[in-house]
């Protein structure tokens, strides 16, 4: 197999890698935004993420239906797909760790609010009229 027809071959290999790295940057960008408190960054961010995931299925359903089993790659394909996913894969725990980190924070944030308006999570703790300074 001739280098020509390797890097044919790998192109669309290539052009998933691409995608990728977009989502991986996309990620990160996303939780730039976040730490900015930039929630229109953030929402436009999430529909490129939404975007890309649609076209890397159809760049992948392109890969099942026009490579043949047993079809030669050049070894630079897959050692760039296992870096782009090994950093795709970084990106999303550290994605997923910010958002439950996020639903605790805003837990607690509601406790407390919930707590200092008189409610818990069995309804209202104290009467209306009812003040902590006449507790001993």
């Amino acid at each position: 197999m001739t280098e020509d027809s390797k890097h044919d071959a790998d192109h669309p290999w290539l052009e998933y890698i691409r995608l990728v790295r977009s989502l991986t940057a996309e990620m990160d960008a996303a939780l730039s935004a976040l730490a900015r408190n930039d929630l229109q960054q953030f929402e436009s961010s999430v529909a490129a993420q939404e975007r890309l995931c649609e076209t890397e299925r159809s760049v992948l359903q392109h890969l099942r239906r026009n490579l043949p089993p047993g079809k030669q790659f050049s070894l630079a394909a897959p050692k760039q797909l296992v870096a782009a996913g090994r950093d795709l894969r970084q990106q999303n725990r550290v994605y997923a760790a910010v958002l439950a980190r996020g639903t605790q924070v805003c837990r607690a944030l509601l406790s407390v609010y919930q707590e200092s308006r008189g409610y818990s999570q069995e309804g209202r703790i104290a009467p209306p009229t009812h003040t902590w300074s006449c507790e001993v």
